[in-house]
This record gives structure tokens, sequence and C-alpha cells, in this order.
């Protein structure tokens, strides 16, 4: 973007119509050397220049337009406006279609790239053959788009983005649900288990027992053939030895 600074003799000549010939040559001066410290880019300096120069001649528009130059060089565009709202009010249409100029580029670096636009349309009704201010209108036009087509981009990629954190929060939502409802079944579940552990334990200690039961009952059953047996044995041995007295019968002899 491109400042437009206007060329001295205008302002000289503004100043001779506007203001008595000592403020004239007072201010006249003072313009004079804004202009040669604003081309040194010396804008500090310039600026005092034209604000003293104001002091002697605060109605005239082109001065208002060098104040405007020399603060848009400093970046303080707010201010930069304001002083080219006040050289708007020059009755020379070239005046003004170069203050429509500048106060484009002004919004433009403040952001306002609708309002630059109208700045910049406005400049080329006074001025239609402005080169410079029909490319800067192009230029900002497509500068809008292309930021409108970020800020849409920016939206959809939000909306999905937003999307996705809460397909995340559903998703961590249902395992911690289901991770609840696994771990209340297990907890349901545990004395059921317990029970049937303890089921399982006394069924195990009911066959011991009565493994051991038959056991012991086979051992005493064993012992008791085994007695029954023994008793038998010597039943049969007395009566074998009961049978042996009595085959020996004794005869008395006659004496």
């Amino acid at each position: 973007m491109m400042m437009r600074v206007l060329k001295y003799f205008t302002i000289v000549l503004a100043v001779l119509i506007l203001a008595p010939s000592l403020r004239a040559d007072s201010a006249r001066s003072r313009v004079k050397k804004g202009n040669a410290l604003f081309k040194n880019k010396k804008y500090d300096e310039a600026l005092n220049k034209y604000q003293d120069a104001l002091l002697k001649n605060p109605e005239s528009p082109l001065i208002h337009f060098d104040v405007g130059n020399a603060l848009y060089e400093k970046k303080k565009y707010p201010d930069a406006l304001k002083s080219y709202q006040k050289a708007l009010d020059s009755k020379d249409i070239a005046v003004q279609e170069q203050t429509y100029y500048n106060i484009g580029n002004c919004l433009y670096k403040l952001g306002k790239l609708p309002e630059s636009i109208l700045a910049y349309k406005q400049a080329l009704k006074l001025n239609p053959n402005d080169r410079e201010a029909k490319y800067n209108l192009e230029y900002v036009r497509r500068k809008l788009k292309e930021n409108s087509k970020k800020k849409k981009q920016q939206r959809q990629n939000q909306s999905q983005q937003q999307k996705q954190k809460q397909n995340q929060q559903q998703n961590k939502k249902k395992q911690n649900e289901k991770q609840q409802k696994k771990q209340g079944q297990n907890q349901k579940n545990q004395p059921q288990n317990k029970k049937k552990d303890r089921n399982q334990q006394q069924q195990q200690e009911q066959q011991q027992a009565r493994k051991m039961k038959k056991n012991e009952m086979t051992k005493k059953n064993a012992e008791r053939i085994l007695n029954a047996l023994r008793n038998d044995e010597k039943k049969l041995q007395k009566k074998r030895r009961m049978k042996s007295r009595g085959g020996r019968v004794r005869v008395a002899k006659d004496w």
C-alpha cells in the first residue's frame, strides 16, 4: 500500500489563499521544513513542523493531510484517520481523492477491509483513472475473499474438532460405563463364586471323608473277617483235639 503525499506547491497555494500573508509565510515555512524532514524519513520531526504549522493555520485541510501522512508513517493509524477526515474539508477534488486513497490504506492497516474497499471506491469515483486505487481495491477484495475462505475453513475445522472431541468424550463415557458395569458384575459375582468355591470345597471334604470312612470300614471288615477266620480255626483245632481224645477209650484191667 503506497501512501499519497501532496506536492508542496499545492500546499503553498492553499496557505496563500486561506491565510493572511504573514500567517501564510509562517505556516508555509514550517510545512516546507516538515516536507524536507518527511522526505528524509524523519517522521517525528516532520510531524512537529506540521503541528506547528497548524497552530498558524488550524483550518487548513492540506496541513491536516500532511499531519495524517506523518502519523501514518509512525503507524498511528487511528490518529492518522482523524487528520484525514479533516483534510476531506478541502474543496479541491484532487485533495479529496488522494485523502480517500490514504484513508483506504489506513483502514486496511487496521484490518477493516470492507471499509477500506469503500474508501478506494470513493477515490475512484473522484478519479476513475487512478491505477493505484484500482490495484489496491482489487488487492483488498482478494484479501477479503481469502480471509472469508480462511474463516470458513477455521469454522469447519473447529466444528470438526468439536465433533471429534464430543465423540471422544462419548466413547470415553461409554467405556467408563462399560467398565463400571463390568466391575459391578464382578462384585456381584464374587459372593456367588465364593459360595461356589465353598460348595466345591465342602463336596471335596465330604468325598474325602466318605473315602476315608470307606477305607476305615474296609479295614474293619478285613479285621472282622480275619478275626472270624482265626476264631473258626481255633474252633476247628479244638474240635480236632476233642475228637482225638475220644478215640482212646481206656479199658479197665481185670486184676
